[in-house]
């Protein structure tokens, strides 16, 4: 699921100023949740840089649409799984294109489900060819 941050990222991809009205069009479109929604409807008219309107959603008492998610402790597995899939499919995009600010939400995020998912599953399949023999080998052929 697109969460506020994901939509002003893509949103302000090549784009230094945005209109409310814009933002508003790609969340309505991207079926996002009701309060994301309605946060952006009170967004006054105007364009905005992107930190612009990260921080005037802040103000207009946004803070729980630009938290972090569902704590990585209270999610269930394939929610787990479903959210490291996803952040590891735009890792590239997001090291390569997004802000300084997204880049640091993004590793953090990150590095949260996936110690997490590293205790619920400690004894996790691991490819013999991804270990230091397994490379061995493949060097040696």
């Amino acid at each position: 699921m697109h969460d506020i941050e994901e939509l002003l990222d893509d949103v302000y991809a090549g784009r230094e100023r945005v209109s409310r009205s814009e933002i508003y069009r790609r969340a309505v479109a991207l079926d996002l949740p009701a309060e994301v929604v309605t946060a952006l409807e009170a967004l006054p008219e105007g364009e905005y840089a992107q930190e612009e309107a990260a921080e005037a959603l802040v103000q207009l008492n946004g803070r729980a649409i630009l938290g972090t998610g569902v704590p990585a402790g209270e999610l269930p597995d394939a929610d787990l799984v479903r959210e490291l899939r996803h952040l590891h499919k735009t890792r590239d995009d997001t090291f390569h294109h997004a802000s300084a600010q997204a880049l640091v939400h993004h590793d953090e995020r990150t590095a949260e489900l996936e110690t997490e998912y590293l205790r619920r599953f400690p004894d996790r399949e691991v490819d013999p060819r991804r270990m230091r023999a397994g490379a061995r080998a493949r060097s040696n052929a």
